[in-house]
């Protein structure tokens, strides 16, 4: 069996303007999907260190959220639960994807060049899965805390 998965992203940034007392909020993502290839539960869980590498820039408080919109699809109509998708953030806890938004970090304002993350993915097949091609989307929100 081989399956293979992409993720892509949105990236939705809330810019503050001058008549909001001149705060702001910038998000740079280095990557616009994941690209995990043909994998099999052969291998599973694959792990996907750094696959996801980002800046935020604020002058004030912050909260960055990540919402997934929906499980895995295959182009046959295959579906592969979204919670089978774990995150973490540098070296933390594995939390499993769900539906909705999921806080991923929160922060003070920043230095002039930002505060850095990276997040590893970690996607768990099954033997039941159906073989193909998946894709989901994932949506990151910075926001004013």
């Amino acid at each position: 069996m081989i399956i293979f998965i992409l993720l892509s992203f949105i990236i939705n940034q809330e810019i503050l303007s001058q008549a909001d007392f001149d705060e702001y909020l910038s998000l740079e993502i280095q990557a616009e999907k994941i690209d995990v290839g043909f994998v099999s539960p052969l291998n599973s869980p694959i792990e996907t260190p750094g696959a996801i590498k980002g800046t935020i820039n604020a002058n004030t408080e912050w909260v960055l959220l990540c919402s997934a919109q929906g499980d895995f699809l295959s182009t046959t109509g295959s579906m592969i639960s979204i919670g089978r998708l774990a995150w973490r953030i540098e070296g933390e806890e594995w939390v499993p994807f769900e539906m909705g938004e999921m806080k991923l970090l929160e922060g003070v304002p920043t230095s002039e060049i930002g505060t850095s993350f990276s997040m590893d993915v970690r996607l768990d097949l099954q033997w039941k899965d159906n073989a193909g091609d998946f894709l989901s989307n994932i949506d990151f929100t910075l926001m004013k805390k």
